[in-house]
């Protein structure tokens, strides 16, 4: 593994890390704070710009009384200046008296700026199980 891909992986981590123990200040130190950042998140629109980003992220933090997450790389690519990792995540949360688990795809894209690497946008989606899948067929149609 190369010196570029551990510290994407170290900011990776770092990002769930955060997400977990619902720390806003650590949220805000991983992501590049721009116009051009975008979040994708299975309860929300996309979000456009950091000043979006933040808000949702400070929202769900503040409805989120627990939340775990078990989090697999399923691949890493790192260039120079951009790098992006695949992940599954198990996510438990409880929120408001009512508990939910799910199982998301998701995409991490970092920039590297000044020597650190930045969160740039954050893409997650649900993955439907052959039993829900056919639920989800029906909403959709």
């Amino acid at each position: 593994m190369t010196s570029a891909e551990e510290q994407v992986l170290e900011a990776n981590q770092d990002f769930y890390t955060a997400l977990q123990d619902l720390k806003l200040e650590e949220m805000e130190a991983l992501w590049l704070h721009d116009d051009w950042v975008r979040c994708v998140r299975p309860e929300w629109d996309m979000l456009e710009g950091w000043d979006a980003v933040r808000e949702g992220w400070q929202k769900l933090f503040e409805s989120i009384r627990y939340i775990r997450i078990t989090m697999t790389v399923r691949s890493l690519q790192a260039e120079e200046t951009v790098a992006w990792v695949c992940c599954t995540e198990k996510i438990h949360s409880a929120s408001a008296g009512k508990f939910d688990s799910s199982h998301q795809d998701t995409t991490n894209i970092f920039k590297k700026e000044n020597g650190n690497w930045y969160m740039v946008h954050h893409h997650s989606s649900l993955r439907y199980s052959s039993q829900t899948q056919g639920e989800h067929r029906e909403l959709v149609q």
